[in-house]
């Protein structure tokens, strides 16, 4: 399946004239789908993607993930919903019973109520009054045949994994690790819930797999040859590739130094981070469908062809630029059948969105709904620069300066009018001209720099 449109009203911020009742998304084509949520601190994101992710879920997945809904609908609001259409595809995503589904778009809603005044109750999570949850229904948004499918006990397709921030290849809490084990929708998407969530199960599926592949089994060493080849090709810096697997878990080398191997919990937060999410993507999907359809692309490069619905929440955590600017083209490519939500604070991110896959938050001051960014915006940012994009109002930032630059450059400026007033005494002319060099050349260097850059692509 795959997310055509999502609406949320009276959820948390999302309320009044930041409601929204259908916001469009983009479609995966030949080559993956990236749609990213951007907006300040504060303007809701990652409530955007919880909401979006229960709503895929249905009520008692929801409820498994969040016990206490308590502060989900809006201070002055008696009932919030979300509701999501998705597009599904009945040769992989089965409904249960007898009776076709749905043609076209199939409609997934939640509704939140808080009891009426004479049932009040107060629970125990420090006395606050706990919504009841439940489908939203009506013609318009319920649909019977979401039991039958993605809201089923035991999902038949219907692929949705989601990821929060703190994407971790070791540790996390008891409890947290018991949710991730669960089958199904609770345990795919359990880390954008539980911030002590980890994603070690990722290398014990590895290590299963290589004890499998030394007793004969043919598929597990079809599944660990896919895995080192996704994590080698150009997935990991400074052209590090995946070497083996052994009891110590994943080893790692650079490719010109295959001597020089390190387990991969040896490695720095970033390599853990990025190699720890596409593990588990590849390992959850390999569970849901039983199965793993793999191969190359047509310029060779390994992929995973299986579909559905990955979302993730600040991408960006724990990566350096570089890795921001290629993760979402990497991902797109390896996984051309998944449609990826994310949410970013970084504009690298966003240079990889599909058109149309540009959302814009309104901040948590402005009256306004989310919405898809206009073309003219779109093309600034994913044809311009880092510093094109983060000056846009996507953004909002008013200078790509820091706070000790600007000051300088406010302080060039008085000097400049004083020395062509001829109003300027020795010493500021002296600072004037020192200023003058010491601002201008970190951008004549970042000239040359482009230049060159420029001239050795050509």
């Amino acid at each position: 399946m795959y997310v055509t449109e999502f609406g949320l009203s009276s959820v948390r911020g999302f309320h009044g004239a930041r409601a929204v009742d259908t916001l469009a998304l983009p479609q995966p084509g030949d080559g993956g789908s990236w749609t990213v949520v951007a907006g300040r601190n504060g303007s809701g994101k990652s409530t955007f993607l919880r909401a979006l992710a229960l709503a895929l879920a249905g009520p008692r997945v929801a409820r498994t993930l969040t016990q206490n809904f308590s502060g989900w609908i809006t201070t002055g609001e008696t009932a919030a919903w979300c509701q999501a259409a998705v597009s599904p595809d009945y040769a992989v995503d089965q409904l249960t019973g007898r009776g076709r589904g749905p043609d076209g778009r199939m409609m997934l809603g939640l509704d939140w109520t808080l009891p009426n005044a004479d049932d009040l109750q107060r629970d125990t999570f420090g006395g606050a009054v706990q919504p009841s949850l439940s489908p939203y229904d009506g013609v318009k948004y319920g649909s019977p045949s979401a039991e039958r499918g993605p809201w089923s006990d035991n999902p038949q397709g219907w692929f949705c994994a989601a990821y929060g921030p703190f994407r971790r290849l070791m540790g996390g809490s008891g409890e947290a690790q018991r949710l991730m084990l669960s089958p199904g929708p609770a345990g795919r998407m359990a880390s954008l819930f539980h911030e002590d969530a980890s994603l070690a199960e990722g290398v014990s599926w590895l290590k299963e797999l290589r004890l499998r592949s030394l007793e004969g089994s043919e598929e597990a060493t079809q599944l660990l040859d896919t895995v080192k080849e996704l994590l080698s090709d150009g997935l990991l810096p400074n052209k590090y590739r995946a070497l083996r697997v052994s009891s110590e878990g994943l080893w790692v080398a650079p490719a010109d130094a295959p001597d020089r191997a390190y387990p991969l919990r040896e490695m720095s937060d970033g390599f853990r981070t990025v190699v720890a999410l596409v593990l588990d993507i590849v390992r959850q999907l390999q569970t849901a469908y039983g199965t793993l359809d793999s191969g190359t692309n047509s310029t060779g490069r390994p992929i995973v062809r299986m579909p559905g619905v990955v979302i993730i929440d600040e991408v960006d955590a724990h990566l350096h630029v570089t890795w921001q600017r290629a993760i979402g083209d990497w991902l797109k490519c390896h996984f051309p059948r998944i449609q990826f939500i994310v949410t970013s604070h970084s504009p690298y991110i966003c240079q990889a969105a599909d058109p149309g896959g540009l959302i814009r938050l309104p901040g948590p001051e402005e009256q306004r709904a989310p919405e898809v960014v206009a073309p003219d915006l779109y093309q600034r940012i994913v044809y311009g620069s880092g510093e094109d994009a983060v000056l846009s109002e996507l953004f909002g930032l008013e200078t790509p300066y820091s706070e000790h630059a600007d000051n300088l450059r406010k302080r060039l400026v008085r000097l400049e009018e004083k020395v062509f007033d001829e109003e300027a005494n020795a010493d500021e002319v002296a600072e004037y001209k020192d200023l003058a060099a010491k601002l201008s050349s970190s951008r004549t260097a970042r000239i040359y720099e482009m230049a060159a850059h420029l001239a050795g692509d050509e």
